[in-house]
């Protein structure tokens, strides 16, 4: 059946972000219809009875989203902008495929930010987002939303926290300007921070137990990517500029060639105006971290080599080695080359 004999329902306007079952359920229950209809119409041969957006996914095809579209009176291209697992193609190798699965590890069912649901009128069910990070931020309402599956509430407020909101801009631009890569930047930088945390190095005593104060959550692990986040964007920044110079065999501001830069771990303790404590202990993270990411051609190669070309400093930076085969979604974590995790021992560092 083609898409022109889908029956067409009251349309339904989706939310930015929102999990494909999530609108498959508004879809249905708008119209006064089972869940099994619309799925069965969108392509499923054998359709669950009711759906639960948080523990299940509706997975489409290509021609599974424009079915959907038609159904709900939108175009495919307006479905695909807002339904995050359809843009990204999850719907198998076979361009009909639909199929109804549990999530699979690399997404993260959220809730969405109550204040950005007050424009919609249309919902009738509960609205899911579909989150390619277990946890994101609301720039416009100042909320933090996130997984609950290690504990805390779902949303936390960042009122007196704008520099959190600022921190999330930031992280923006450098992807835009870094492109894929910065996820791995961002992911390390997080993990450096965290070490940090842990080890009550650096902010922790003074800058984030301040910020946990205000938050009202205390000294507690699940906070921790919230309690860091402007700090780990500097430093994910800073760890961009680092590799800028190392894709051209260059080491940072020019250190010598075959040493692990004391220029750059300075350079980052200054951006994160905490050179003391820096210098005390926080660079052994960092030092971990340049450690994986030096410069390997031959200090005889570098210095024949040409002064990399004009506008070197701008466009989207190649995935460089440690990292390999980068996700593009899942838990920031899985992301990062430094091997050690929030909770164990940073025997690395020792």
């Amino acid at each position: 059946m083609d898409a022109e004999a889908v029956p067409k329902l009251v349309g339904v306007e989706p939310v930015p972000g929102e999990a494909a079952a999530s609108f498959v359920r508004r879809l249905a229950h708008l119209n006064e219809l089972s869940v099994r209809e619309v799925l069965w119409e969108a392509g499923v041969r054998r359709p669950p009875r009711d759906l639960d957006p948080w523990a299940q996914e509706v997975f489409l095809g290509a021609q599974g989203g424009v079915r959907l579209a038609v159904m709900a009176r939108r175009t495919p291209q307006e479905l695909c902008r807002a339904l995050p697992t359809l843009a990204a193609g999850t719907g198998g190798g076979r361009r009909t495929s639909v199929r109804v699965e549990s999530w699979p590890r690399q997404w993260t069912p959220l809730e969405p930010c109550a204040a950005c649901l007050t424009r919609h009128d249309d919902l009738v069910t509960p609205v899911v987002l579909a989150g390619g990070d277990p946890w994101q931020v609301c720039v416009r309402h100042r909320q933090w939303l996130r997984s609950t599956a290690d504990g805390g509430p779902a949303q936390v407020s960042l009122a007196g926290l704008g520099e959190v909101v600022r921190a999330h801009r930031r992280r923006v631009r450098l992807q835009q300007r870094v492109g894929p890569y910065a996820r791995a930047l961002l992911a390390d930088a997080l993990q450096v921070a965290a070490a940090w945390w842990q080890g009550r190095e650096m902010g922790s005593e003074t800058l984030w137990a301040n910020r946990e104060t205000l938050l009202g959550t205390g000294r507690q692990r699940w906070a921790v990517p919230l309690v860091v986040y402007p700090e780990a964007v500097i430093v994910a920044e800073a760890m961009a500029a680092y590799e800028r110079q190392r894709q051209w065999s260059r080491e940072f501001a020019g250190g010598a060639p075959g040493w692990v830069s004391k220029r750059w771990i300075g350079f980052v303790g200054e951006r994160l105006d905490m050179p003391g404590p820096m210098e005390c202990g926080g660079y052994r993270m960092l030092r971990q971290w340049t450690l994986q990411h030096r410069v390997t051609a031959p200090v005889v190669d570098r210095l024949a080599l040409p002064p990399p070309p004009p506008g070197y400093r701008a466009g989207h930076l190649p995935v460089m080695e440690p990292h390999q085969g980068l996700p593009e979604r899942g838990a920031l974590e899985d992301a990062s080359c430094l091997d050690w995790r929030l909770g164990r021992s940073v025997t690395a560092a020792e």
